[in-house]
């Protein structure tokens, strides 16, 4: 079988873009040619004729080169860490909070009723889940690296943490309970608040660590 990324690199020019967004580009590129030629193939072309059929989609690739250049230059006004992976962090947030706060309802009105506790537990890791994994594919559509999709996938444990610091300050200046000033009772909650969604958070988001090329290979 022809190695379609050694063909986009011996085809399309340096795009002088970021290493990784580059990267993504000439992967992608790849694996959509790789997809056309397979796609002829099960039509009833031969090899050949399905590879002359698939480089058929790209005329010209000096012109191709100078559309992806000047369609990054569009988005340059928003920086690459903005892309890949603040907003597809704040929309990871956003879905989490929602959970956060339908929790909260669901709590109010259920109350202390031990039979909702584990479908409700259950939900909310399913929820996590695919919050993760929503935050890593917005990360790799926007052509973020394998850091930037992690750190978007699991962008609402700042969230967390940032509740977790401040109810245990909280507890510790603001009652006299000496539960709250144990060790053991802030293990428990960092285990609960903390480390369980973030579990659940990476998990989501490591299907989306992959590229598509890399993907199709081990497949």
């Amino acid at each position: 079988m022809r190695d379609w990324s050694d063909v986009v690199d011996a085809r399309l020019a340096a795009l002088g873009l970021d290493t990784e967004r580059e990267q993504q580009i000439r992967a992608e590129l790849a694996g959509h040619l790789e997809d056309a030629c397979a796609d002829a193939v099960r039509r009833g072309c031969a090899e050949e004729d399905a590879v002359a059929r698939a480089l058929e989609r790209v005329p010209d690739w000096t012109r191709l080169a100078d559309a992806i250049r000047q369609a990054d230059q569009k988005e340059g006004s928003m920086s690459p860490d903005a892309k890949t992976l603040l907003l597809p962090g704040m929309i990871t947030l956003g879905c989490a909070g929602a959970v956060m706060l339908g929790v909260t309802l669901l709590l109010g009105s259920v109350g202390a009723d031990p039979r909702a506790t584990v479908p409700m537990a259950a939900a909310v890791l399913l929820a996590y889940l695919m919050c993760g994994a929503l935050g890593a594919w917005c990360s790799r559509r926007a052509g973020g690296g394998i850091a930037a999709r992690l750190a978007a996938g699991i962008f609402p444990l700042l969230l967390h943490i940032s509740i977790f610091v401040t109810v245990v300050v909280a507890a510790m200046f603001g009652t006299r309970d000496p539960e709250r000033l144990q060790f053991t009772f802030q293990l428990r909650a960092a285990l609960i608040f903390i480390v369980i969604p973030g579990i659940a958070l990476t998990v989501g988001a490591l299907p989306f660590l992959r590229d598509h090329a890399e993907t199709r290979a081990s497949a």
